[in-house]
């Protein structure tokens, strides 16, 4: 979801240099909220299921070209599946380009020895190379990159009423406790320590823990009875209403994971906790990867782009030592840098 959600800096930079040009993009059904109101931009969005094997993914090419014709096919994912559609087209004549994703270079960094540990490029800056080998050469524009519409906002609000919250007071912070990998959260411990430690700083903060259905059992834990410890759980939200919920935060504080690249691009200030994965890799929260980043520095870091690996130490050493107390005074200095609340 992430990845899907950091093409949008690309397709606005496009979209607000070329406004001749029509830009259709091909997704899964419930990410289409990440791009309403981008300029001259269709969603066709897509449920997966219908669309499996060689059939189904010749199937998905004839269905995404009953909304052409097209003259370009820009390939952001580059998987089997996106391949496969772009010299689908490429055979009835339209030219594509396809994303390089650096997997050597990636290869070499996560490598147990001899690492090379130099800066690749960010997942948006790939995306936006695409477009330019195609002829669409672009700058980034000024955040934020994601548009809360009205609706968003009253879903947001309709489910605040209904956790008690009528309006807003105090500092409102984000917290997402896990993510996609294991091996990229944090001990549930040090979570736990980290709400405590807000609530004791902070004497007028409101903490909103997001996450899922499943971790819906986790995060009443963390909450302990708290009343200013609030559940955002995504599933009865949806992207949607996730959105207009973030968009009220003033901090957003999580692992590498979907949800802190999301409020990156909302422009909302965030601490992403990195451990086995590294921002040098190009997954840094965009136009924060210095600030917005909490890591400190191991020789086996970084073991994993996606965190789907085993930590060759045995003792998760990259994020468990990291203290919740660093979060705080990462708050503390964001707050002296930024005047943000």
């Amino acid at each position: 979801m992430g990845d899907v959600a950091l093409t949008t800096p690309a397709l606005i930079a496009i979209a607000a240099k070329y406004s001749n040009i029509q830009l259709t993009v091909v997704t899964r059904g419930n990410f289409a909220p990440f791009f309403y109101n981008i300029p001259n931009l269709n969603v066709l969005g897509i449920n997966l299921k219908r669309y499996k094997g060689i059939m189904g993914i010749w199937k998905l090419y004839k269905d995404i070209a009953k909304l052409g014709p097209y003259e370009h096919v820009i390939d952001l994912h580059g998987s089997v599946r996106s391949r496969l559609i772009s010299y689908f087209f490429k055979w009835k004549g339209v030219p594509f380009e396809k994303i390089i994703k650096g997997r050597k270079e990636k290869l070499q960094q996560t490598r147990k020895y001899n690492k090379k540990l130099n800066k690749l490029p960010h997942t948006v800056d790939r995306y936006l190379n695409v477009f330019k080998k195609a002829g669409f050469d672009a700058p980034i524009r000024k955040g934020p990159w994601l548009n809360v519409d009205g609706e968003s906002k009253i879903y947001a609000k309709d489910y605040l009423k209904s956790i008690g919250i009528d309006k807003k007071a105090g500092q409102w912070f984000g917290f997402a406790p896990f993510a996609g990998h294991a091996l990229k959260e944090w001990s549930f411990a040090n979570c736990k320590k980290l709400t405590e430690i807000l609530l004791e700083e902070f004497p007028d903060c409101n903490i909103f823990l997001f996450g899922g259905k499943d971790e819906a059992a986790q995060m009443e834990i963390l909450r302990d009875g708290q009343k200013r410890i609030n559940i955002v759980q995504g599933g009865s939200l949806g992207i949607r209403g996730e959105l207009g919920i973030m968009d009220r935060m003033d901090l957003m504080i999580g692992m590498d994971s979907s949800n802190v690249h999301i409020a990156a691009l909302l422009k909302k200030p965030v601490i992403g906790i990195y451990g086995t994965t590294h921002p040098i890799s190009g997954f840094g929260p965009f136009a924060q990867e210095d600030s917005g980043v909490l890591q400190v520095d191991l020789a086996c870091r970084p073991c994993s782009i996606y965190g789907n690996t085993k930590c060759w130490r045995g003792d998760h050493a990259c994020m468990e030592m990291i203290d919740p107390l660093d979060v705080v005074r990462r708050i503390r200095f964001l707050q002296n840098v930024n005047t943000l609340w």
